[in-house]
């Protein structure tokens, strides 16, 4: 009996060989996630494929990712420490996965008190974004899938991240996108404090989070703390900076406290973006809302800037606006000013109104 039961086993294996040949390849099991480790500790000329082996910086982390060319997705997972004066420009990128930047010890759904701390990067004095996602010479752009969960980001003079897919422009003169872009990341838990001139000189500041050209991004539940400029320059920093058609971006559920610019602002036909649930708190300049582009009136007094165009169908609603940075605030703010405004000739706001607001208090 045993030896019969042995027969049709192999019987069935054979047949269930036989069948692939014929009907070709089934599912593929998904790969497994590929690993690479940082610590303060670690050192760039090792392989980052252990936590004993950890690199020390992004910039390492990148190279041994180009190295393995991984098909999977991808954590880096970064021990708990301070990393010091690191601006990195990623350029790698792995089509169809993700890469996330986490803490060592963080699991999915996670919150804040269930990891030993956030990792934090700490700017040392010189110009430049923290970690400036951009597009390698020839890349068409599209979904690059970054993201990143509590880390802690300190004292960089531009700000935080910028995701940028680049612009350019077009017959009419009007600043219009490079490539298809830099979406689908996602911000989540993140501390961005201390950011701009009053805390770097080196540089003015311009966001916690900065886009350009990148859509479908959610950032959500992270600190946007003391993102401040000194001076002349006070209003051109902001918790998050929606520019040059960066769409359909989710920000929810964040806390704003202490940005010398307004909190959220928009620019050049970034449309369809919902920001919700968050808290203001000694925020925003002239609103904790504001959209500011360059229309016809704008490039003639600034001889060479490229004419842009309004956003339309934004959302701003169900949101805490407690108090402006120095005093009361608007809700909102257009300049130019215009519900219905699109910027001129070459600009449509495809029938919308530029902004909608409800449920704020």
């Amino acid at each position: 009996m045993v030896a019969r039961r042995g027969l049709v086993w192999w019987t069935a294996g054979v047949l269930a060989a036989l069948l692939g040949a014929l009907l070709g390849p089934g599912p593929v099991r998904a790969a497994e996630v590929f690993v690479v480790y940082l610590s303060p500790t670690g050192s760039d000329s090792n392989d980052g494929l252990s936590p004993t082996r950890a690199v020390r910086t992004l910039e390492g982390a990148e190279a041994v990712l180009r190295a393995a060319a991984p098909r999977a997705d991808v954590e880096v997972r970064i021990a708990q420490g301070t990393y010091v004066g690191t601006h990195t420009v990623w350029q790698y990128y792995v089509p169809g996965h993700t890469i996330s930047f986490m803490p060592v010890d963080y699991r999915y759904g996670d919150g804040a008190s269930d990891i030993a701390g956030r990792p934090v990067f700490r700017g040392d004095g010189t110009p430049g974004f923290w970690f400036s996602a951009r597009l390698p010479s020839g890349h068409p752009g599209g979904d690059t899938n970054l993201r990143f969960y509590y880390l802690q980001v300190e004292r960089y003079a531009s700000g935080g991240l910028e995701f940028n897919g680049g612009t350019t422009t077009n017959g009419a003169g009007i600043r219009v996108p490079a490539t298809a872009g830099v979406n689908r990341n996602t911000v989540f838990g993140m501390v961005f404090r201390d950011l701009g001139t009053r805390y770097n000189a080196a540089g003015v500041g311009y966001g916690g989070v900065d886009a350009v050209n990148s859509s479908g991004n959610l950032i959500e539940n992270n600190h946007f703390l003391n993102n401040e400029n000194s001076g002349g320059d006070a209003s051109l920093i902001h918790g998050v900076y929606l520019a040059h058609h960066s769409t359909g971006n989710v920000v929810r559920n964040n806390r704003f406290r202490q940005i010398s610019g307004d909190p959220v602002r928009t620019r050049n036909d970034s449309n369809g973006n919902d920001v919700y649930g968050n808290s203001f708190e000694r925020t925003g300049r002239y609103a904790y809302y504001s959209e500011w582009f360059c229309d016809t009136s704008c490039t003639a007094s600034n001889p060479g800037s490229p004419r842009e165009c309004a956003s339309h169908g934004n959302l701003f609603h169900d949101n805490d606006v407690i108090s402006g940075y120095a005093g009361s605030v608007s809700l909102w703010e257009l300049t130019p000013p215009g519900i219905d405004y699109a910027g001129g000739a070459g600009c449509s706001n495809d029938g919308q109104r530029r902004l909608r607001t409800y449920g704020n208090a």
